[in-house]
């Protein structure tokens, strides 16, 4: 054997006995060590958030997104949107307590919903609901709006292949993106403050963040078909947001014919000096649509007076 051919055989034995060495290290910590596992847990406590690719059944694609907000100060939002793609700072419209009617489906706002979409479309506004059906999910999915769902985790169900039924709490079809709240004391209407936080983000983006400008606007629709959206409302006004007050539930019918609100904590919110209440007196779609537009142009720099 040659020379050449020696110095081959000796470096290919080296490799295998370095490889065998290596195989060895790694095998000695056996996979059950009890300090191995807590290192684990801690990670997984400690991470504050991530991103799965979830497929609706029969539907689109969306970025489903984990968070423990726990601690919303240190909370990387701008990571998450960074990672998302969504932080180039644009428009939001954001639906406070905004749920499809399923006891009578001919009741539903489609039109309406058909304006909303239409105005998001022209000023590449980002939607934000509560993640289950409202009705918008159709109309932004002929716009290609982007339709962005919160909800705490434990008070959502995943949809199902071939149901029966829609559940009233299930994960409807149209979302780009859903974020599910986990955590302690996480519940239904606790995510209102990641909400707005949220809104804020997305509207100040990188560019308004580094070079100083003026973030875009933030548009609320206030529709009030549950009663856990008051301390979401309560986050809008404490940041100075426009709330377009639509006809259709109760509270608002109440609110907007100036009648007497039977609600007393609804009452409170909707008399706050400090509110930027906009009452639609009918569900038209233009009215609407000129309306998001103006607020997502101009915002006033005094509340609304009586």
């Amino acid at each position: 054997m040659s020379e050449q051919g020696e110095e081959e055989q000796q470096q290919q034995d080296e490799q295998q006995q370095l490889e065998q060495q290596t195989f060895q290290l790694d095998t000695q910590i056996p996979p059950e060590d009890p300090n191995v596992f807590m290192t684990q847990q801690k990670l997984e406590q400690n991470q504050a958030w991530k991103c799965f690719d979830f497929l609706f059944p029969a539907g689109k694609l969306a970025k489903l997104i984990k968070v423990n907000y726990n601690q919303p100060k240190t909370f990387p939002m701008t990571e998450i949107l960074t990672k998302l793609k969504l932080d180039d700072g644009l428009p939001v419209v954001n639906f406070i307590g905004c749920r499809h009617n399923f006891d009578n489906p001919n009741s539903n706002r489609g039109k309406f919903y058909a304006g909303i979409a239409r105005a998001c479309h022209n000023t590449d506004a980002v939607i934000i609901d509560n993640g289950i059906t409202t009705g918008i999910e159709k109309f932004s999915l002929r716009r290609n709006c982007t339709l962005i769902g919160v909800a705490p985790e434990q008070a959502v169900s995943y949809p199902k292949l071939n149901p029966t039924k829609i559940e009233k709490n299930e994960l409807s079809n149209g979302h780009s993106h859903i974020f599910l709240m986990g955590g302690d004391n996480v519940d239904i209407g606790s995510e209102a403050l990641f909400k707005i936080n949220l809104c804020k983000a997305i509207a100040t983006g990188k560019i308004s963040k580094t070079q100083g400008r003026p973030r875009c606007k933030i548009v609320n629709i206030l529709f009030a078909d549950s009663n856990d959206c008051f301390d979401e409302i309560r986050e809008a006004i404490i940041n100075k947001l426009p709330i377009i007050v639509v006809r259709g539930s109760h509270l608002c019918n109440q609110f907007i014919d100036q009648e007497k609100i039977l609600d007393a904590e609804f009452e409170d919110i909707m008399t706050d000096k400090d509110g930027f209440f906009f009452p639609l007196k009918k569900l038209d779609s233009e009215v609407i649509a000129q309306m998001v537009h103006y607020l997502l142009t101009f915002t006033p720099s005094k509340p609304k007076q009586q």
